[in-house]
């Protein structure tokens, strides 16, 4: 009995501090709860309570038998949904009997035909399967595709597994499912929220004016009152148009001023000017060339505003991030950069899916942003598949998972001051040839 006790390991300090801090960091993100727009910190307070509760003895030892034997029924039917995790759906039984290929008429003992790969289990097309033949008709979607969303739900991390380990024949690839989720989810949008996409519309439609469209304006404007000036003989009206022409005289030249200016702005759009300059500089020179100015105009029109291409700019960031997190050289079967992108293509079509289920409760759409879900929500996901994904802890998948997303925002400071640096260093070369 003593050496159970002895043997017991309960709450510490540094578990007790650490608790009281996550707890007043999520009073001061609760209060007022009517303006709270994150629960980041009671996620991570309930998150570490959990752990700790689970690997401590908190609770008196005639407590911890009595909730024990009081939660035993929903304990082993977890145990048994962890294990039909772990398994997935088993491939089924190969059927004895013989069969007549209805493709190619070659007679055949199995489940497909060994000729051309006709299933057996071919049968008539009826009306209560319209909306299948519907999906696979316009977006080629097949049974694959809905069984990689079904088990995406409830096993993410061990179907990036069984994927990378070769299991492919039931899953739908990686690539193809962000497109496919995108296209449902703007889909989803365009009929739940039918008004986003009209100020899309409008937001789109209004262009950044630069200095010389402004003064491009400008001058047509002081044409235009000089016009209507030489016309009306009141001369109230003449000295008014006279007052608005010296009024615009004096923007069009402080337009100019500015866009003359050769050196650093003074201005708080600096980084905004330099990039403008760069990517005006970019363009000339590539639409000198008929081919390249083809290839750049169609680059453009898919990537501006296409939400499937964001999303793939940001697999690289993570796969290289979670490569660090995880880069272990006693697993000598640990995934390499491209395993990691397919990995990453899988999260992502997973949190667009959960994304599309919660436009129609939401009642809006956030079609600017990534996703529709807040990064808490996210950070979860990331720590649950990556539990599952190398087959670890819930403790050492979330700090994995911290680390992961400190890396990304290292690279980021990184990618931003690599082309600040190269801004500065094309605009200090435009100023020295000039």
């Amino acid at each position: 009995m003593n050496d159970r006790h002895s043997t017991k390991k309960y709450i510490n300090t540094g578990q007790v501090i650490w608790l009281a801090f996550l707890m007043l960091l999520s009073y001061t993100e609760l209060v007022p709860l009517s303006e709270a727009d994150s629960f980041f910190f009671p996620f991570l307070f309930l998150f570490s309570l959990f752990c700790i509760a689970h690997s401590r003895h908190i609770l008196p030892p005639a407590w911890h038998h009595a909730l024990a034997r009081w939660l035993h029924p929903l304990t082993v039917r977890l145990r048994a949904f962890h294990i039909w995790q772990i398994r997935g759906t088993v491939p089924p039984p190969l059927c004895g009997k013989s069969c007549v290929c209805k493709n190619c008429g070659y007679a055949f003992t199995g489940n497909f035909c060994p000729r051309c790969g006709q299933s057996r289990y071919t049968s008539r097309y009826v009306l209560k399967g319209i909306a299948g033949n519907v999906l696979r008709t316009i977006f080629r979607v097949d049974g694959k595709f809905a069984h990689t969303l079904l088990e995406l739900l409830y096993r993410p991390g061990y179907v990036m597994r069984d994927f990378i380990h070769g299991k492919r024949v039931k899953y739908t690839l990686p690539l193809a499912m962000v497109f496919l989720m995108t296209a449902f989810y703007m889909l989803t949008a365009k009929l739940i929220v039918p008004e986003i996409w009209e100020r899309k519309e409008e937001k789109t439609s209004e262009q950044i004016e630069t200095p010389q469209m402004k003064a491009e304006k400008l001058q047509q404007t002081i044409l235009e009152l000089e016009r209507q000036k030489s016309e009306v003989d009141n001369p109230v009206e003449q000295k008014s148009m006279e007052l608005a022409i010296r009024e615009s005289e004096k923007i069009l030249a402080e337009v100019q001023r500015q866009d003359s200016i050769a050196g650093a702005p003074q201005t708080d759009d600096e980084l905004g000017i330099f990039h403008f300059a760069f990517i005006e500089k970019a363009e000339k020179a590539i639409k000198s060339v008929p081919f390249l100015a083809n290839v750049w105009n169609l680059m453009w029109k898919w990537g501006h505003g296409n939400k499937a291409f964001h999303i793939l700019l940001t697999l690289p960031l993570l796969a290289i991030a979670t490569r660090w997190a995880f880069n272990e050289k006693k697993q000598p079967d640990a995934f390499n950069l491209m395993e990691h992108i397919l990995i990453q293509a899988y999260i992502a079509t997973q949190i667009l899916l959960i994304s599309t289920l919660v436009v129609p409760f939401n009642g809006t759409a956030h079609i600017d942003d990534l996703y529709e879900v807040p990064f808490w929500f996210i950070f979860f996901l990331f720590c649950w598949d990556y539990r599952q994904l190398y087959l670890c802890t819930w403790w050492r998948s979330f700090w994995k998972t911290l680390q992961m997303f400190t890396y990304c925002l290292l690279i980021i400071i990184g990618l931003a001051m690599a082309g600040i640096s190269l801004l500065y260093w094309v605009e200090g070369g435009r100023i020295i040839h000039l």
